[in-house]
């Protein structure tokens, strides 16, 4: 559910590479940090401040609003 929520069913005919990075950025992400949503895709933001995580998930959200 959250995959097709945020990166829609199919690759885009252009930017195709791209869209696969991303997936693949958001999937390590869930896989590093046991997120478990099944709605949002990164879960929600770190509480605290640890600054790979909250760095990374900065990154990947920021990247995600181009979907």
């Amino acid at each position: 559910m959250w995959f097709v929520t945020v990166l829609g069913p199919v690759p885009p005919a252009h930017k195709t590479q791209e869209w696969m990075d991303l997936a693949t950025e958001v999937l390590a992400y869930r896989v590093t940090y046991e997120i478990t949503d099944q709605a949002v895709a990164l879960g929600s933001a770190p509480d605290a401040y640890v600054p790979r995580r909250t760095e990374w998930h900065r990154e990947i959200t920021k990247d995600l609003r181009r979907w």
